[in-house]
């Protein structure tokens, strides 16, 4: 029975157990079924997920080229839609070659009130979504730019002395981008004015009849014939001459001085001479107190009026002006010239005649003459200046007597980079403000370096201040305190001024005149660079105080003063650039650009 139990329990248990493995197997075979049906859809959604996955990602990439084009369009220079699309195609095939098999179908450009929409087609092939019926899939974008909205006006300061000679493509290829870059996003109801203010040691503002409004045409200031002025001219026949101590071949008796600082009229040169109509014989009567003069015999501070040279020579003053004086701040401010204040009107640049290279041959010196373009009249020694018959050459250069030079005796040569004459070292005119891009890009396009003085980066920065601000002497400036405006300054070198091995100028010439004249305080070089680094603080100071905005770029400069004058003087550090490549001068200028482009998307 037990047993019976046991076969008849196991009897029982096996008919359940064989129903539920007949149920698994049924079950299997749904899943297989099931999974059979479902892998089709599975399999297309991984393809569809890697396809669309490179579909986001060129369309990532068309929508830069989108943003890349509107950029062309409005930066094309031209209002017609035409020229716009073929910027905009331009940049947008640029910017979608790296998509390997994407078809650009049509860039479509569509101006609008506020500047241009750009739209973009393409096809992108899917070759993971084809198997279910998908070979492409199409993408489209648009962007929209608004122009700027800020009025701006920019003056770009450029450093064109002889240190810049092999990089005066790339400066004018930087130039030009930047100028590229603001026009191309200025609209009809906002304008860009930008100026162009080449300097080397000086600056030529121009020589129009506006200029010369601005000029001590009289010889009255106190800066008058400076590098001419307060040097002395010779004796009178007759004279009774008791030398001096040491070297100097000045007057031996009485006091010297700079009697040009007490009294400018004290001359001893006659009309016929200079033509100035002030002048007169000086008399112990026309001598400050505490000076002495030598009765008949000594002609120094003679009212010397550049212009009058100018004249005598034949030659035109090209437009190159001195520094005002700097005690009051005259030279780096933007104080007005006026005619009722003779030392607020700016002095011509004159570079005087220097030392005969012949006198120098013949006494067997080793050094070159600077600039010779006039004989030095030795042969007056004789009757005007019976001392200077020895054998000191320099007497030659300050020689006043030998600027009536006559016909075929001035050797003038004006053609850069090398010049020679009165108006040697002075570069090309700057360009005042203006609206007209081709006239700015013509400008740089004209740019050249110019070799002879130095590097005066504070006259510069001076004139780049005078052509922004509205007040005179340059007056294109607006006064609208919502205009923007810019200071672009660009030098590859320190302030410094070329040295000369004659002694009796001590210096080539500046718009502080020479070394030897006095007003730079130590007369060295280093004392140059000094001043005009402070000078040159002060001119950016100046300029900040009118809500201009300063960029700098120092280029190829390994001096670390001179890269920190450059930071002090820009707005802002981040205004503070530095390249020292030709490749990076061209990117700065190209960054500067950007920046001051203002120029902002909407897609």
């Amino acid at each position: 029975m037990r047993r019976l139990f046991r076969t008849c329990d196991r009897a029982n248990q096996t008919e359940p157990r064989s129903s539920l493995l007949d149920a698994l197997i049924d079950r299997r075979g749904s899943i297989k079924v099931m999974t059979a049906l479902l892998i089709v859809p599975l399999i297309a959604t991984v393809a569809f997920a890697i396809d669309y996955t490179r579909v986001v990602n060129v369309r990532s990439h068309l929508q830069a080229a989108a943003d890349a084009a509107v950029l062309a369009a409005k930066m094309s220079g031209t209002d017609t839609t035409d020229a716009a699309t073929a910027a905009a195609q331009s940049f947008a095939k640029a910017n979608s070659t790296n998509l390997t098999g994407v078809s650009l179908k049509s860039v479509t450009t569509t101006p609008t009130a506020g500047g241009f929409k750009v739209e973009l087609a393409a096809t992108v092939p899917t070759p993971f979504a084809s198997v279910i019926g998908f070979p492409n899939m199409e993408v489209a974008v648009g962007s929209e730019s608004v122009f700027g909205s800020a009025d701006m006006e920019v003056a770009l300061v450029l450093d064109v002395t002889g240190s810049m000679s092999g990089a005066m493509e790339d400066l004018k290829q930087g130039a030009k981008d930047l100028t590229g870059a603001l026009f191309g996003t200025a609209g009809s109801n906002n304008k860009i004015k930008m100026a162009v203010v080449p300097y080397a040691g000086t600056v030529n503002i121009g020589n129009g009849f506006t200029q010369l409004s601005w000029m001590d045409q009289n010889g009255d200031g106190w800066l008058a014939g400076k590098g001419l002025s307060e040097h002395w001219a010779g004796y009178e026949p007759g004279c009774t001459y008791t030398p001096g101590s040491g070297t100097d071949p000045g007057p031996g008796t009485g006091t010297f001085g700079w009697l040009g600082d007490h009294l400018p009229k004290f001359a001893g040169i006659l009309q016929s001479v200079f033509g100035i109509s002030q002048a007169q014989a000086a008399t112990a009567a026309d001598v400050p107190p505490g000076y002495t003069f030598l009765p008949d015999c000594w002609f120094v501070n003679p009212k010397v009026n550049s212009f009058s040279i100018f004249n005598q020579l034949g030659v035109t003053w090209k437009g190159c002006v001195m520094a005002r004086e700097d005690w009051n701040d005259r030279d780096v401010s933007d104080e007005p010239p006026s005619i009722v204040d003779a030392d607020s009107l700016f002095e011509p640049w004159l570079w005087p005649d220097t030392t005969d290279q012949s006198a120098i041959d013949a006494k067997g010196y080793s050094w070159d003459t600077v600039n010779d373009y006039i004989p030095d009249r030795l042969d007056l020694r004789d009757a005007a200046a019976p001392v200077f018959n020895g054998d000191w050459i320099g007497w030659g250069h300050h020689n006043l007597y030998k600027y009536p030079a006559g016909a075929g005796l001035v050797i003038v040569d004006e053609t850069g980079p090398d010049t020679m004459g009165p108006n040697k070292g002075c570069p090309d005119p700057l360009l005042p403000l203006t609206a007209n891009q081709s006239d700015v890009d013509s400008r740089i396009d004209s740019l050249m370096h110019w070799n002879g003085s130095g590097t005066n980066t504070a006259e510069g920065v001076a004139w780049g201040m005078r052509v922004l601000s509205p007040g005179a002497p340059f007056t294109e400036g607006s006064s609208d305190p919502n205009v923007r405006k810019v200071m672009v300054v660009m030098t590859d070198g320190v302030n410094n001024l070329n040295p000369s091995m004659d002694d009796s100028i001590k210096s080539e010439f500046s718009t502080y005149a020479y070394l030897w004249d006095g007003r730079i305080q130590p007369s060295t070089y280093d004392g140059f660079r000094q001043q005009t680094d402070t000078r040159m603080l002060k001119a950016c100071e100046f300029a900040k105080a009118q809500n201009i905005d300063i960029y700098t770029v120092a280029f190829n400069i390994a001096d670390q003063a001179a890269l920190d004058l450059l930071k002090t003087c820009a707005s802002k550090l981040p205004y503070a650039y530095t390249a020292t490549t030709a490749g990076e001068l061209v990117d700065a200028f190209r960054s500067i650009g950007k920046s001051l482009s203002d120029l902002r998307l909407s897609r």
